[in-house]
């Protein structure tokens, strides 16, 4: 993580409007939120985020019983964090209406935009 810290210092140096840094874990580690503007949690379903593993392709595969007993338990644990963590409110958005997530996302970015 703290490479990942570094790495966008540095990108922040640069021209950018937006850097958009994507996961669940980020939200969990102080020296990164400090860096954010904005932040955002996609919440899920147990029934869309165990359809979504099922898509994916994972090497080593998952064995039997991990999405139930790591995955989706991990899920919760970081979920649970986040809410009770009061340095950062994140907007929660949730997954199961991507087309009112685009759309937040865009209105967010846009709001951040916008004070710069």
């Amino acid at each position: 993580m703290d490479n990942l810290v570094a790495d966008i210092k540095q990108e922040m140096t640069k021209d950018h409007s937006v850097i958009i840094v994507e996961g669940h874990l980020v939200l969990n580690f102080p020296p990164l939120i400090e860096l954010f503007d904005e932040t955002i949690f996609i919440t899920l379903s147990y029934g869309l985020a165990h359809e979504r593993r099922l898509t994916r392709t994972y090497d080593p595969p998952d064995g039997p019983g991990y999405f139930e007993n790591v995955v989706w338990p991990g899920y919760l644990l970081i979920l649970e964090e986040v809410r009770g963590n009061g340095k950062i409110k994140p907007t929660f958005l949730d997954a199961a209406d991507p087309n009112e997530v685009y759309s937040r996302v865009e209105e967010i970015v846009t709001n951040c935009l916008a004070k710069k």
